[in-house]
């Protein structure tokens, strides 16, 4: 691991390993946790591609943003990486809120994608869905990490999956309680202002888009939503996972990953 400063942020810290000389795939964390969560990909993709994870600002082992967050910012995050790997066009590997940045990023810096895969995330909401986010805001900075651990351990994962892997909820819970609430609670008030509808046919490189059947969070629907706005895009939907298939079931995961990058 290493960390890098970017113009105008605080440091970042990143992972790179494997062969250099292709175009590297770029992994895009969820809110609340960090790169390790990529391990499985990670090692998989790392015997014969450039593979990169990097925490996000205030997440993980990078250092703090000075102002609240936006996409605007994530995205000019995710941009310096780039420079100081020195590599464009990648393959970016987005889940949840990092398939959202990973959108705003292609928008942003199409020259600079040469692939998308957008894994339990969404593109826009419908209002009572804005307001429900707005409250897990609220809930963070009146409850805390504690109570947010909670709740997105029950909304994360599949009553069947909690059952057999209490590990996983403990390492999210870890995360979680590691984040300040304040500054969690900005971020779901950036997510829940995210509206690419109308942007997203702009996009032109190859896309995946990736949904857990038992999702509740971001559901085949608004995968499908994705897929029909970006042209050529494939839609896969994964049978009996929920929010986080790459870490649910990282070995199917990574063996459509694949198929979808050769």
């Amino acid at each position: 691991m290493a960390k890098i400063k970017i113009d105008g942020m605080s440091e970042i810290n990143l992972v790179r390993t494997g062969p250099r000389g292709g175009a590297p795939i770029v992994f895009l964390h969820p809110v609340g946790l960090d790169l390790t969560w990529w391990s499985a990909q990670v090692e998989d993709f790392a015997c014969d591609h450039d593979v990169v994870a990097f925490d996000m600002p205030n997440h993980g082992l990078s250092g703090k943003l000075d102002a609240p967050p936006s996409f605007e910012l994530m995205a000019r995050g995710l941009e310096g990486v780039l420079a100081h790997i020195d590599a464009g066009p990648v393959h970016l590997v987005g889940m949840s809120v990092g398939g959202m940045i990973a959108q705003v990023f292609a928008l942003r810096r199409p020259n600079l994608v040469r692939s998308l895969s957008l894994v339990a995330t969404l593109c826009t909401f419908p209002e009572p869905v804005r307001e429900a986010l707005r409250e897990r805001a609220r809930v963070a900075r009146a409850e805390g990490m504690a109570k947010i651990a909670q709740l997105s351990n029950e909304r994360w994962f599949t009553p069947a999956f909690r059952e057999r892997r209490p590990d996983m909820l403990d390492r999210a819970t870890k995360n979680l309680l590691h984040q300040d609430p304040d500054f969690h609670a900005s971020m779901w008030e950036m997510i829940a202002g995210l509206d690419l509808e109308a942007q997203l046919p702009a996009i032109a490189c190859p896309t995946l888009v990736v949904a857990g059947a038992e999702d509740i969070n971001a559901p085949i629907a608004a995968a499908a939503t994705i897929a029909s706005l970006i042209r050529g895009a494939l839609l896969h939907e994964m049978a009996g996972l929920g929010h986080f298939p790459p870490f649910e079931a990282p070995a199917p995961f990574n063996v459509l990953l694949r198929r979808f990058l050769t």
